[in-house]
């Protein structure tokens, strides 16, 4: 929560001044209660009426519209393919949420297939609404005679942290014609390092 002072200083920072000033001196500033002998009273009831402070902002829950930059690591499985098996790697990404929940932005990922032996990397763009996102772009695949170029998507659902996906990758230009289709299950946990541009 915002400290009360903050949005004094926004929107009337001479009359913030005066009150921070004053907080600073103690009573040097403030009017003393005693009236002086010499001064005339002053009838209470035509004095001017003290202009009412303003009320700080109130603390709000829900999205707040910002850039993040998350990385985390990911791991899952080759369900389809001539190599199935194992893989682990890592993500990284930088994401626009909005206000109404929606996000957009782009990712990159790196894993290491222990079936096929082989190194994946992806890239591209990524988007969604609360829960649901879909990422796709090019696919790169290394570790044969040559690297072996693609492209994929991908759809996941999010709870907090935790993503679960499923993947597909084509690569057009395959060692083996039984390497052309990829069809990966895997799961994701990937954290917000930076944050910037809040309101």
């Amino acid at each position: 929560m915002k400290a009360p002072l903050l949005p004094l200083v926004a929107h009337r920072p001479l009359h913030a001044s005066v009150i921070l000033v004053s907080a600073l001196l103690g009573t040097a500033l403030a009017p003393t209660s005693e009236a002086r002998a010499d001064e005339p009273a002053v009838d209470a009831s035509i004095a001017p009426a003290a202009p009412p402070a303003d009320k700080p902002r109130a603390f709000s829950i829900g999205t707040q519209p910002a850039w993040y930059f998350l990385g985390g690591v990911t791991t899952g499985g080759t369900v389809l393919a001539h190599d199935r098996g194992g893989y682990v790697g890592g993500e990284a990404s930088i994401v626009r949420l909005s206000r109404n929940s929606r996000f957009l932005g782009f990712y990159g990922d790196g894993y290491y297939d222990v079936g096929a032996g082989r190194t994946y990397a992806t890239s591209g763009l990524e988007g969604g609404y609360k829960l649901v996102g879909l990422d796709g772009g090019l696919a790169s695949r290394f570790g044969g005679d040559r690297p072996e170029w693609g492209a994929t998507g991908r759809l996941f659902v999010s709870i907090g942290v935790v993503s679960i996906y499923g993947r597909y990758a084509y690569f057009a230009d395959a060692l083996g014609r039984s390497d052309e289709h990829v069809v990966q299950i895997g799961a994701l946990v990937k954290l917000p390092f930076v944050v910037w541009g809040l309101p």
